[in-house]
């Protein structure tokens, strides 16, 4: 299918989309900026070649289907809000191993707060756990909070529907005794016993068929695969393109500006505090026989990635903006033209 062609006035990537919608096919164009932290800590808009591309598919810490999020998808119609993600490794303040410390990332009036535990272990039948041991550093991951998912017995599956790939889920009570308990928890629900059950923990990107998301997927039935199928089900909620941990999704979404700080997510703990970039986006559709169509879409996700990297010096801090806006697909793609321009964000 040929692409539409596009007038990128900007050095962000710009990407053309064909998705499908409840009502039929769209057109999305998605935007994407990287940002950088420059040597004298101010974010910069990186260079045009380290602007990062558009990913298509999720990117998982592991294996597929088997362990949580490392990078989201950048491909969806709309969020009705601003997605805040961030890619981190836990470090103990001053890099020295400790049997705990706190993770906080805080963007504007958005807070997620984590308390990193060392290795402990349930205690008989998950009723209790081990003192942890000291630990230096921990990925940032939903494979380390709490959840799970237990299959052993096919007619009685257990599952921690908002995070399957966690742990501390079991059918069975004795079989956690002296398994690894949790190493990322909430600081307000503390993990007590196997029986606690508290939200998972974690900053990163959840997964489309888990809690909350699954919820707002709408009704994949018969009559649905009858009737509609491939266009979504009509109940289709557009939350379910909302990735990140509930506590750090922004709605009315983020303008850029906003004040942001992390604690001890780089090496050597600490704090680090920025200020978001503050930009945004035009984005015209122009098609034959149709009134041009202007729009300025809100800045739907925000991803910060500060995952060290061992193999450099240098500690990353690297931004990324997503913002995108669609039109009833044209009936060939090559028809549409698109304009994309940068424009200035007011306070």
């Amino acid at each position: 299918m040929d692409q539409p062609p596009v007038d990128n006035t900007t050095d962000f990537v710009v990407h053309p989309q064909l998705l499908v919608d409840r009502d039929g096919e769209r057109l999305v164009v998605i935007v994407k900026a990287t940002f950088v932290r420059a040597a004298d800590l101010t974010i910069e808009l990186a260079a045009k070649k380290a602007q990062r591309k558009i990913r298509f598919a999720d990117v998982p810490w592991g294996k597929p289907d088997k362990s949580s999020i490392l990078y989201p998808s950048d491909l969806c119609l709309r969020k009705p809000g601003t997605d805040v993600v961030v890619v981190a490794t836990a470090h103990a303040p001053g890099g020295k191993a400790v049997p705990s410390f706190d993770v906080a990332v805080r963007v504007g009036a958005l807070q997620k707060l984590c308390r990193i535990f060392g290795l402990r272990v349930w205690q008989s039948g998950g009723n209790g756990l081990s003192a942890p041991r000291p630990i230096a550093d921990l990925e940032m991951r939903y494979d380390h909070a709490w959840g799970g998912f237990d299959d052993s017995d096919p007619s009685a599956i257990v599952e921690e529907a908002r995070n399957p790939v966690g742990v501390g889920i079991a059918r069975d009570p004795a079989a956690l005794t002296h398994s690894p308990a949790p190493g990322i928890e909430d600081i307000a629900q503390p993990i007590l016993t196997a029986k606690t059950r508290p939200p998972p923990a974690g900053i990163g990107a959840i997964g489309r068929s888990w809690e909350p998301r699954r919820k707002h997927a709408g009704t994949h039935d018969a009559r649905w695969l009858e009737d509609r199928a491939p266009l979504p089900p009509l109940d289709q909620d557009d939350r379910f393109n909302l990735c990140a941990t509930p506590e750090l999704v922004a709605t009315p979404p983020l303008r850029g500006g906003e004040e942001a700080a992390l604690l001890n997510l780089q090496p050597g703990g600490g704090a680090t505090a920025f200020l978001l970039p503050r930009v945004g986006v035009e984005i015209e559709f122009r098609v034959p026989d149709r009134a041009p169509e202007i729009t300025h879409p809100h800045l739907d996700t925000v991803l910060i990635d500060v995952l060290h990297n061992p193999r450099r010096e240098e500690r990353p801090l690297t931004i990324e903006y997503v913002w995108r806006a669609s039109i009833k697909a044209p009936r060939r793609m090559k028809d549409a033209k698109i304009i994309v321009r940068e424009r200035e964000v007011k306070g």
